[in-house]
């Protein structure tokens, strides 16, 4: 969508009156998380909100899109080997400026020394890389972490801070294609490209295959989806919106087949029946206005875990799962899903302006500001705009709190400014045109 539809629409609602009763019905302090019905998919659901939003050839152009600028990777098309510049253009690029100077950070409670940050930069061994690289197929044994460097040391922001480690990029979920570009020079890590990211993982949680095998999970023909925050099966943590593979066997039953490394160190499955607690979809499920609300709800109060830290999500991630679990694969940071989206752009607007917008903004679009983005519900019955996001951290006068798990919110949560959130938008972002 070049420009959205609905400008001239929602210019059209800033009306005095309008904009007067907005205001009234929206509290200068509102407490997080709201609760009550409109903390409940079900007070979300619409007559009308099976309709699908997007249609195949719509999805197909959408994902050739995002293909296109490098924001998701298309692994099933790509060539198997690629100059040797552009790997390690890719390393540093992965990195994310930790590698350009000695970053301020703390490991193990203390600073981090020079030959310390030097030594995992070296680790990298990007000088060792060829003219070309030929990409080799795995799949993830279990949940595992990526990495922005080949270290599994934490690198915090303070002395005494466990859960924002600076080097957490993502998540892999058990059974997930990956292909292997290099290793470090220690041979502990694979630096890898998936579905949505490049980064460093632990060797020990791939096990390498040929390409048939390996299509078979980067694309099976059967598979099952998890709508569930999270899933627990054989002992591998799977998360809302992953892809596991089945088939069905013999008596009948329904079979996942979940990958084990054979005695050789190379892939193989083993089949599980599926499990009978509704957890599990077969294939992807439509992606609907009604499914957006059911599936964003499930990991409601869910804990929050930066870069997928912890067993849970992050903002960005919890808003990719949403999607992928309906069969639109979006980027995984914020400011990539961002570049993923038609934008309506919020700067220069009032509060009031801001509020009036959003009174025709569709449920299932995108609210942006700085680092964080959140998925529009609509308003409630009092009027009040609602989001639904993972959320890490407020302010309230001035007072940093820690809320740590996905809650439906207005938009007055502070900053550390004492700005309310509805003031520091600057987009909303949508993916599937309005209905």
């Amino acid at each position: 969508m070049p420009e959205y539809a609905l400008r001239g629409r929602l210019w059209a609602g800033v009306l005095g009156a309008v904009l007067i009763l907005l205001l009234m019905v929206v509290p200068a302090h509102a407490a997080l998380p709201v609760q009550g019905a409109a903390a409940t998919a079900d007070y979300w659901l619409r007559a009308d909100g099976d309709a699908p939003l997007l249609r195949g050839e719509e999805r197909e152009a959408y994902a050739r899109r995002l293909a296109a600028k490098d924001l998701v990777h298309d692994l099933i098309n790509t060539a198997e080997t690629r100059a040797g510049e552009t790997v390690r253009a890719q390393i540093r690029e992965a990195a994310q400026g930790t590698d350009r100077a000695l970053p301020d950070l703390y490991a193990e409670g203390q600073l981090l020394r020079t030959e310390q940050w030097q030594a995992v930069c070296d680790n990298r061994a990007i000088e060792g890389i060829g003219a070309t690289v030929t990409a080799h197929p795995a799949v993830a044994l279990r949940r595992a972490d990526v990495r922005l460097l080949p270290t599994d040391e934490g690198w915090f922001e303070s002395p005494d801070d466990l859960r924002y480690d600076e080097l957490q990029g993502t998540v892999l979920d058990p059974g997930e294609a990956v292909l292997v570009l290099h290793r470090s020079q220690d041979a502990r890590f694979a630096f890898v490209e998936t579905r949505d990211y490049r980064g460093w993982v632990d060797v020990h949680a791939l096990a390498a295959t040929d390409w048939k095998t390996w299509r078979g999970f980067a694309a099976p023909e059967e598979f099952f989806t998890v709508t569930a925050a999270q899933l627990s099966i054989d002992g591998r943590l799977y998360q809302l919106g992953a892809k596991i593979p089945g088939r069905r066997a013999a008596d009948g039953t329904d079979r996942l087949l979940l990958p084990v490394r054979d005695a050789g160190g190379q892939l193989a499955m083993r089949e599980v029946r599926v499990p009978e607690d509704g957890r599990l979809a077969v294939g992807r499920l439509p992606l609907t206005r009604n499914n957006l609300m059911r599936l964003a709800f499930a990991p409601l109060y869910t804990e929050y875990g930066w870069g997928g830290a912890n067993g849970g999500m992050d903002c960005s991630s919890y808003v990719q799962n949403i999607y992928r679990a309906m069969g639109l694969d979006l980027p995984r940071d914020t400011d990539m899903q961002k570049r993923a989206c038609s934008l309506l752009p919020l700067a220069g607007l009032s509060t009031a302006e801001r509020y009036a917008l959003l009174a025709d903004v569709p449920p299932g679009a995108l609210l942006f500001r700085p680092g964080h983005v959140m998925l529009y519900l609509g308003r409630d019955a009092g009027g009040r705009p609602l989001v639904i996001h993972d959320i890490s951290s407020y302010y309230e006068d001035g007072e940093k709190k820690y809320i740590r798990q996905v809650v439906v919110s207005t938009l007055d949560f502070q900053n550390a400014r004492g700005t309310a959130a509805i003031d520091t938008l600057d987009a909303v972002g949508f993916i599937a045109p309005a209905p």
